[in-house]
């Protein structure tokens, strides 16, 4: 898959988790290298994980089963602070885009979590 892939859209991927298992997974699309005028390489996206275990509940996550989103046939949240990169020949399917309301919480979410990441770094130097 070679299209762009906007802020805001959700994806399937396919992956392999830490033990190497096969695994398929939703995504929210936050950056695409193809938009990116300064980046050379452009075949990889950078997102968060989606979930359907609401148990997995934290500071940084949203729920994106609010109304806005239609195309979600189960109660979902984006874990802003479970951060991926794949490639886009890992993508199988899109579902969609977020709705702006939705995509906006969770950009305020996973900022709230890079100040936190940046505040830790910081003290560390």
């Amino acid at each position: 898959m070679n299209s762009l892939l906007c802020p805001g859209t959700i994806v399937a991927c396919k992956y392999n988790d830490f033990n190497g298992d096969p695994q398929t997974g939703l995504f929210l699309v936050l950056y695409d290298e193809q938009l990116d005028s300064s980046n050379t390489f452009k075949s990889n996206f950078v997102c968060v994980k989606v979930s359907t275990k609401l148990q997995m509940v934290t500071n940084y996550c949203v729920p994106l089963t609010d109304g806005h989103n239609e195309f979600f046939d189960k109660p979902c949240i984006a874990l802003c602070s479970k951060v991926h990169t794949f490639s886009k020949d890992q993508v199988y399917k899109i579902l969609g885009r977020l709705h702006p309301f939705t995509m906006k919480q969770c950009y305020k979410v996973y900022r709230r979590f890079e100040t936190e990441l940046e505040r830790q770094l910081e003290d560390y130097l």
